[in-house]
């Protein structure tokens, strides 16, 4: 993990000879706001995302319709577009990279729909305050920093077709366990794809997830190390 994924001396290397992140045939610019030299490193390996990389090229198809909550610098959302041809719903509450976030999804000829709000089920929230850290990867409501923001809440019955999609893609930090609490509310979700966050989560948190998961008659299919694919039976 260190030698690879998380070298400050790879990572430097990277940003003095690379200014994109190329996988394959989509290339990311990383124009975003701090991301630390360790963690460059994981775009010089291709390790980045590499989690629920693997999960969405083995299960996705042109059967699932995605939602994604965390477009980050648009890696997970292209790679779900290529994989499905279906346009795909973003939601990513920091508003320090969605120029960028953008851009990389145009430049590898995805459709979107992009939201700079913070999706809830709870309609009754009009805003969620979050916190920017140093590292543009870990804007969560988690680890609190003095770079505190509010977001404006968007209740999801009020997205438009929002019901025509089939599969949550989470990609953010700790907020599965919301979603996945909450997951009875979106009744159209038939597949959910998400990154487990042990270090932010309780253990009661994390058994309340897959309990909710089995009552809610998903049953896992895939998995890679901390990611999970499930289907609903």
């Amino acid at each position: 993990y260190y030698i690879a994924h998380h070298n400050v001396f790879f990572g430097y290397l990277h940003k003095i000879f690379f200014k994109n992140f190329k996988y394959k045939n989509f290339k990311f610019n990383l124009d975003v706001f701090n991301l630390p030299l360790s963690h460059r490193s994981s775009f010089l390996f291709k390790t980045y995302e590499y989690n629920d990389r693997k999960v969405c090229e083995n299960n996705l198809s042109k059967k699932n319709r995605c939602i994604v909550i965390g477009g980050g610098i648009g890696f997970i959302p292209t790679i779900v577009y290529h994989k499905t041809f279906n346009p795909v719903l973003i939601f990513e509450i920091n508003n320090k990279i969605i120029k960028n976030l953008k851009k990389n999804l145009l430049q590898n000829k995805c459709k979107f729909k992009l939201f700079n709000n913070n999706l809830t089920l709870d309609n009754k929230k009009k805003s969620t305050n979050f916190y920017l850290n140093d590292n543009f990867l870990e804007t969560s409501s988690y680890f609190k920093t003095k770079m505190k923001i509010t977001i404006k809440n968007i209740y999801h019955k009020r997205v438009k077709k929002l019901s025509n999609f089939n599969t949550l893609i989470i990609d953010g930090e700790g907020v599965e366990e919301y979603y996945i609490k909450n997951i009875s509310k979106i009744k159209s979700i038939k597949y959910i794809l998400f990154e487990l966050h042990n270090n932010l989560l309780s253990k009661i948190e994390v058994r309340r997830i897959f309990t909710n998961l089995k009552k809610n008659k998903f049953k896992l299919t895939d998995k890679c190390f901390n990611s999970y694919y499930f289907e609903r039976n």
